[in-house]
C-alpha cells in the first residue's frame, strides 16, 4: 500500500479536516510512523512514546483520546504507557537499544513511583544480562516503602486493603480485583458558605493549614515524589487507569468507578480505613465536596486533579483559604508525625 492510499484510509477514520493544514500533515505522518513501529522492543516503545507525545501536544483537549481510539483502538492508559517511557528516559533512550528487557518491566520502570537510583540499578543489571521481573521490582519498591515509613513513625496496623476497582484497571496483567460492597452511611451536611476563589493555575496550593492540592497531572513525578507516607488512597476513576503507582506506594487503595461514587461512600471509607490526622491521598476530585468532607472528619488530604476547574471548585467548596505554594518549599514528609 502506498503512502497516499494509506493517508486516505486514515482520513476516513479521523476528522483531519478539522485541523489546520500543517498540523494535519504532521499528525498523519506521525500516525503512519507509529503504525510502522509497533514492535515491542525497548527502543521502539521509546520512539512510539516520543511520537505520541508530539501528537498530543498538537491536538486540542479531547482530540487526543478520540485520535487514539479511532486510529489504534487504544485507551488512554495504553498510550500513556508509551509516553511515560519516553518522558522518563528522555535522551537516554540509546541505552535501551542495548538492553534485553521485558515490556512489563520497562513500563514499571517508567512509573513515577520508582526512585531514580533504583531505575538506574535495574537498567545496569539488565545491560549485564541479569533477568529482572516486574514482580521483583514491585517487591523491592514495597520493601523500600516499608523501611521509609518505619523510619518516620510507628503507626498502629491498618485494616486490610479494600479495593473497588474498574474492570480494566489491571489491563496490562489481564487481572481484576474483586468488588467489595459498600453500605451507605448518613452524609454530613453540605459545607455552608463556600468561599470565593480566584482563578486557579497549574501548581501546588495549601488549602487551610493542613491540606495540599496539586493542580496538574497526578500520574506525574511532580505529584508522586512529594507524597507523605499515607496509609489510604481513594481514587474515583472512569474506564482508564494510569495510577498503578498508588498500589506500589500506599497500603490501602480504594478505587471506585465514577458512576458508583457518592459522598456517602467517601465518608464511610474515610471512617473505616483511616483515623484522625491520617494523610489520605485523593488523586481525582470529581465531586467538589471531597476535601471539605475529609477536613470535617479530621483527615489531612494530599489531593490533585488535572482539571483546573475541578481544583477551583474543590477549594471553594472546602470553605478554607487556599494559597499558592512553590513546589520547592513543600516538605511533606517532615510534617508527618
Amino acid at each position: 500500500m502506498n503512502r497516499s492510499s494509506k493517508s486516505a484510509s486514515i482520513t476516513a477514520l479521523f476528522d483531519y479536516d478539522s485541523l489546520e493544514a500543517t498540523q494535519r500533515s504532521i499528525i498523519q505522518q506521525r500516525t503512519g510512523e507509529i503504525r510502522e513501529r509497533l514492535r515491542r522492543s525497548a527502543q521502539d516503545i521509546w520512539e512510539v512514546g516520543q511520537k505520541l507525545s508530539d501528537v498530543r501536544s498538537r491536538l486540542k483537549y479531547g482530540q487526543f483520546l478520540t485520535w487514539l481510539k479511532v486510529e489504534f483502538g487504544w485507551s488512554q492508559r495504553t498510550a500513556y504507557n508509551f509516553i511515560k517511557v519516553y518522558e522518563t528516559f528522555g535522551d537516554r533512550f540509546a541505552n535501551l537499544a542495548k538492553v534485553d528487557i521485558a515490556t512489563s518491566l520497562l513500563y514499571q520502570l517508567a512509573s513515577p513511583s520508582v526512585p531514580d537510583d533504583l531505575r538506574e540499578q535495574v537498567i545496569e543489571a539488565a545491560k549485564k544480562g541479569k533477568k529482572i521481573t516486574a514482580k521483583e521490582l514491585r517487591s523491592t519498591i514495597k520493601q523500600r516503602k516499608q523501611l521509609k515509613s518505619a523510619a518516620i513513625e510507628e503507626r498502629p496496623a491498618q485494616p486490610e486493603i479494600v479495593t473497588v476497582i474498574a474492570q480494566d484497571a489491571n489491563e496490562s496483567t489481564g487481572s481484576t480485583n474483586a468488588i467489595s460492597a459498600i453500605q451507605p452511611r448518613p452524609t454530613l451536611q453540605s459545607i455552608a458558605n463556600p468561599i470565593k476563589v480566584p482563578n486557579v493555575k497549574s501548581g501546588w496550593y495549601r488549602v487551610g493549614q493542613e491540606h495540599l492540592l496539586f493542580c496538574g497531572d497526578t500520574a506525574s513525578r511532580d505529584f508522586v515524589q512529594q507524597m507523605p507516607p499515607a496509609k489510604l488512597a481513594i481514587a474515583v476513576t472512569g474506564s482508564d487507569w494510569d495510577h498503578d503507582w498508588l498500589i506500589d506506594q500506599i497500603d490501602s487503595v480504594v478505587v471506585v468507578p465514577q458512576g458508583e461514587f457518592t459522598v456517602e461512600t467517601l465518608e464511610q471509607l474515610l471512617q473505616m480505613l483511616s483515623k484522625s490526622q491520617d494523610w489520605v491521598v485523593l488523586p481525582w476530585l470529581p465531586q467538589a465536596e471531597m476535601i471539605g468532607i475529609a477536613h470535617r472528619l479530621g483527615r489531612r488530604i494530599y489531593a490533585g486533579d488535572i482539571d483546573l476547574a475541578r481544583c477551583r471548585s474543590a477549594i471553594a467548596a472546602s470553605g478554607l483559604a487556599a494559597k499558592s505554594t512553590k513546589l520547592s518549599t513543600l516538605k511533606v514528609a517532615g510534617q508527618v508525625g
